[in-house]
Parts: C-alpha cells; sequence; structure tokens
C-alpha cells in the first residue's frame, strides 16, 4: 500500500487555483489534482474559507467558490482548536508572522503534515516543518 502523506496548503495556493492565475495557476491545479487523486491528503485552516470568500465577487461567484472548496476530495478542513490557538500564538510570538499564517502554521503542526505548500516566501524561516514554494 503507498504511503499518503499530509500535506498543508495555505489560502494563496487555494486562490491561485481558483482564480487560474497566470504564473501560479497550473502549478496550484497540479497541487489539487493530486489532492483530488488521492494522491496526497491536504489540510487547511477554516482561515482558508474565511480568506477565500472574501475576495470579492458576485453572490454568485462567492456560492460556486464555496461549493468547491467544500466538495474538493482529500481535503480536511480544520476549525481553530484551543491547541491550534496556543500554537498559532507561540509561531507568531516566535516568528513574528501574521495571525492567519501562524493559524496555518499551527494547524499544519497539529494534523502532522510532512510539508507546507504555499508562495509566501517569509515563511520559509519557519523550521518546524518543511516549507514548500509554489513556484519551485
Amino acid at each position: 500500500m503507498k504511503n499518503i502523506i499530509t500535506v498543508g496548503i495555505d489560502t494563496n495556493v487555494f486562490i491561485y487555483y481558483f482564480q487560474q492565475h497566470p504564473q501560479f495557476g497550473h502549478k496550484a491545479k497540479n497541487v489539487f489534482q493530486s489532492v483530488t487523486r488521492g494522491e496526497i491528503r491536504a489540510i487547511t485552516s477554516i482561515i482558508t474559507l474565511i480568506e477565500l470568500l472574501s475576495l470579492g465577487g458576485s453572490d454568485k461567484d462567492i456560492e460556486k467558490l464555496k461549493t468547491i472548496y467544500l466538495q474538493t476530495p482529500n481535503l480536511k478542513t480544520f476549525d481553530i482548536t484551543q491547541s491550534i490557538s496556543i500554537e498559532a500564538a507561540r509561531i507568531r510570538r516566535n516568528y513574528g508572522y501574521r495571525i492567519p499564517d501562524s493559524i496555518q502554521l499551527a494547524t499544519s503542526l497539529y494534523a502532522k503534515a510532512s510539508v507546507f505548500i504555499t508562495n509566501d516566501k517569509r515563511l520559509q524561516s519557519f523550521k518546524e516543518i518543511k516549507i514548500r514554494l509554489l513556484k519551485d
């Protein structure tokens, strides 16, 4: 049986995928194809849904985005628990990241993800989980 890794996915990867970003949309699509096929198990924080639905657009577009997100197979969305909150606060104190980034990283640690996929270069200084930039 193949060992399937758990991968944390940052909000920006979702945005590139859903908005078909000209530079990174294809790479984001590759990530989500791997998730859909069950080649990797994806996790993210509920903060991703908040950020996605805050992007703007028509009510119809937002509803479509929400439906696609919620129906993505092999994607688990974690609520912000007390444990994740405490870990996110520690990450923010130690690294100075913004709160949403700290929550995403804390969620990935909580879920025991092997890697965190983002396109935020600032997060490369985080050494507690492997950070993979989408552009690489």
